[in-house]
């Protein structure tokens, strides 16, 4: 099982954190992933893998005005 915000995701366990972004079509150059606690960094997202227990956070930045 893997938390994100909150809610708990199948499936997504193995997958790199870009995969499993591009996977839900996210905007990657707007968001934020907080893996457990620690910011993964953008240049990281095609290495770093989700496993087992992991909590993720992601964090959209919307411009407006």
């Amino acid at each position: 099982m893997v938390l994100v915000n909150g809610a708990e995701e199948s499936g997504v366990v193995g997958q790199t954190i870009a995969e499993f972004l591009n996977q839900r079509s996210a905007p990657i150059e707007n968001i934020v992933v907080e893996q457990n606690g620690a910011i993964v960094h953008r240049a990281d997202f095609d290495t770093t893998k989700i496993s087992e227990n992991d909590k993720l956070e992601l964090i959209s930045f919307v411009g407006g005005g």
